[in-house]
């Protein structure tokens, strides 16, 4: 049987491959980069020291050979003045062996103690490093879950870390003072705007029913009309609030409410409400969920909100006789709780998935099926809160909605 050599292109993919995976297989101490710096000075120093050593002894050996001849010389030239015999020259007068020995013994014990006052200060340096990479990563971990008050301590910029620190804690104090003045605004903007709405409304209510109460004859149009400012007051309110919910949700403050929940009781909670829904609308919904509970870290009250959205949704899209799927379970390989709404309605085309997503975005913005466009906005949002991720698929015919869920999020 002829050996062939692998392909060139197929080895340097290999090599390529393995290089790739081998982050993810070094275990969690040694991902640490203070860790690593101080392997690598060690190593480092260790091939230093062993460099050093070589060098040392092929320039001690070329020496003592060098003296050696030297000395034999010098000893022949004598002999020869003195008529004597060569053979009583030593031709190796300089006992290089032994010298080269103790030399040897020499590097090994400095090498021994070099390498032992390098691991404590290494040690030392990359614990010192670690704390403080580590602080930083806390730091920055509770400015991504909301907290923003979080800082460093780090007062000094006597070198990079210092001076990351410091960035990160100024960064932190005017990202507070500007979140804190965009809320200041909200809140204004909120309370300038939701009172006159709610005015609004009360007075075109207290204005119904005066005409109602009066005898005087007022036309049908008049009702139809007021009936119409009616229903746009309270969908400009619908509006304003599930914008305002979209943007608290956005900005993590929700997070401190996080409790150990089980996904499954939620599917069951959302499923009560709306199964007697779905019969008024002539539709069906099925319920799809393992049997062992599908535990995750999140807030219950965001999470029906969310599936019931979702569930919403298909109800006002989907044609009588539609067929609904609530379900959720856990992908264990992955870590992963997943919720899933599926349906036969019509669906959303592929080119319009991405954009469905945008607050107030309609895909058929001449329907006037009382959707307000920020139901796929809401849920994305609470999808984002628990480090998760949405994502739209085809049920042929029909639309699938998979909301997945980092199980130690």
């Amino acid at each position: 049987m002829k050996f062939q050599f692998p392909d060139t292109q197929e080895v340097r993919l290999y090599l390529s491959a393995l290089w790739k995976r081998l982050p993810n297989q070094l275990p969690t101490w040694l991902k640490s980069s203070a860790i690593q710096q101080g392997l690598m000075f060690g190593v480092v120093s260790i091939i230093s020291l062993m460099l050093m050593a070589s060098v040392t002894f092929l320039y001690v050996d070329y020496e003592l050979g060098k003296q050696s001849r030297e000395i034999v010389k010098e000893s022949r030239e004598l002999v020869k003045e003195q008529n004597r015999d060569f053979s009583d020259i030593d031709d190796d007068p300089i006992e290089d062996d032994e010298i080269l020995a103790v030399l040897t013994s020499g590097f090994i014990l400095a090498g021994i103690l070099v390498s032992i006052f390098t691991t404590v200060i290494v040690m030392a340096l990359s614990r010192h490093s670690q704390k403080r990479i580590s602080r930083i990563e806390s730091v920055l971990n509770a400015a991504a879950e909301g907290n923003l008050s979080a800082r460093t301590g780090e007062k000094h910029t006597y070198n990079d870390l210092a001076r990351i620190s410091v960035s990160i804690d100024e960064m932190l104090s005017r990202l507070e003072g500007s979140i804190a003045a965009m809320r200041d605004i909200s809140a204004n903007i909120a309370h300038e705007l939701k009172t006159p709405i709610t005015r609004l409304r009360h007075n075109l209510l207290t204005l119904r029913d005066e005409a109602e109460q009066s005898h005087t004859s007022q036309s049908e149009s008049f009702f139809r009309e007021l009936d119409n400012a009616l229903e746009d007051s309270q969908r400009l309110t619908s509006i304003f609030d599930a914008l305002l919910r979209i943007t608290q949700i956005e900005s993590g403050a929700r997070r401190s409410r996080f409790t150990r929940i089980d996904l499954a009781q939620v599917v069951d909670t959302v499923a009560e409400i709306y199964q007697d829904v779905a019969e008024d609308a002539q539709m069906s919904l099925h319920v799809i969920k393992e049997e062992s509970p599908v535990i995750i870290q999140g807030d219950r009250e965001l999470l029906i909100q969310q599936a019931a959205n979702l569930i919403e949704n298909a109800l006002r899209y989907c044609p009588k006789g539609s067929s609904i799927t609530l379900g959720c379970g856990l992908d264990k390989a992955d870590g992963v709780a997943w919720l899933k709404v599926e349906d036969d309605g019509p669906g959303i085309p592929d080119e319009e998935k991405e954009r469905v997503f945008e607050r107030l975005y309609r895909v058929d913005k001449s329907r006037t099926d009382g959707g307000l466009g920020l139901g796929l906005s809401l849920a994305k949002a609470v999808a984002g809160l628990h480090h998760g991720s949405i994502l739209l698929g085809d049920c042929m015919p029909g639309l699938a909605v998979k909301v997945s869920i980092p199980v130690d999020a």
